[in-house]
């Protein structure tokens, strides 16, 4: 019998078998290697409807050939016989600076880079070993899902515990990662301020940087860390422009000026007129019956987000 590489030809293999039935244990000794599992299978799949009826080969090992063999495409080829890029997952983790702390008065709120998004970074090592900063992120690791993996990244790397973010969008460009072939699954959580500060501590390896200056720079994070971070800005406006503060970013109650000023925080651009804006997210808000102490001006009327009615 010849013998087996990757090069055999499958018909002159298979016919040999057919014609020299007394060889058929040089067909089981073929079955011992994961690729001899794979071509056996290929040539039973491929040839076998043939016949006018089944070979004494077919018959003796059909029923091996079905256990326990890895999947195989119609060209004979496993999985593992194609390349595969690695996985990982990059987080953005996005929050506002104080939002509840608001100073009411009759001018519009000056909203600037130190006001608005910030993104959580890392502390990092570029291509060249220099320290850079980039988003939290991991390879996954055998078994893990990506939530877990997500998780993972954020504790280890930043120190931060009880976040559940969410997938973004998937970040497949070849030549995304200078170390080989990466697929990215990007993922986005929005936290308040006060409760990612405090996790942060006095961390040096950690930091908030505006979203502003992370996109429009000269000097952009590693890999495509900046288009993460512009999906996820993207993101959470789009979600923004639909209801009030989703993500839930005031604590409390809040007056309908506060809730304007934290959706200019977030949307400077996007967000409406006031009478526009108040009248599109008063319908998802109920009201406290209380009313605004140690402001300026009048007191104005609180709210809270009204509770979903099953």
């Amino acid at each position: 019998m010849p013998n087996y590489d990757s090069q055999t030809n499958d018909v002159q293999l298979w016919k040999f078998l057919l014609d020299r039935p007394d060889r058929v244990d040089d067909f089981q000794g073929l079955l011992g290697s994961a690729a001899g599992r794979r071509k056996a299978l290929y040539l039973l799949e491929s040839f076998s409807n043939r016949l006018d009826s089944p070979s004494a080969l077919e018959t003796k090992f059909a029923d091996r050939l079905d256990d326990d063999l890895p999947w195989i495409d119609d060209v004979g080829r496993s999985l593992e016989d194609y390349p595969r890029p690695s996985l990982a997952v990059d987080t953005a983790v996005l929050t506002v600076p104080e939002p509840n702390d608001i100073v009411s008065s009759r001018s519009n709120p000056e909203i600037d880079d130190a006001h608005g998004l910030h993104v959580l970074l890392v502390r990092s090592e570029s291509r060249s070993g220099k320290p850079t900063w980039a988003l939290p992120g991991t390879f996954i690791h055998p078994g893990e899902t990506l939530r877990a993996a997500a998780i993972r990244a954020l504790r280890d790397k930043a120190g931060i515990h009880g976040l559940e973010p969410r997938q973004l969008h998937v970040f497949d460009r070849p030549n995304r990662d200078h170390r080989g072939w990466v697929i990215s699954v990007g993922h986005l959580e929005v936290v308040s301020w006060d409760a990612i500060v405090e996790s942060l501590g006095s961390n040096p390896l950690v930091s908030l940087k505006p979203v502003n200056a992370v996109i429009n720079t000269s000097r952009p994070l590693p890999f495509d860390h900046g288009r993460i971070v512009e999906a996820a800005v993207q993101r959470v406006r789009q979600d923004y422009s639909l209801t009030p503060d989703p993500a839930k970013l005031l604590n409390g109650p809040f007056s309908l000026r506060e809730l304007e000023i934290l959706h200019r925080r977030i949307d400077p651009d996007g967000t409406p007129p006031k009478d526009t804006f108040r009248r599109r997210m008063q319908e998802y808000l109920e009201e406290t019956g209380d009313l605004s102490s140690g402001s300026l001006g009048k007191p104005a009327r609180l709210f809270n987000h009204r509770r979903k009615t099953r």
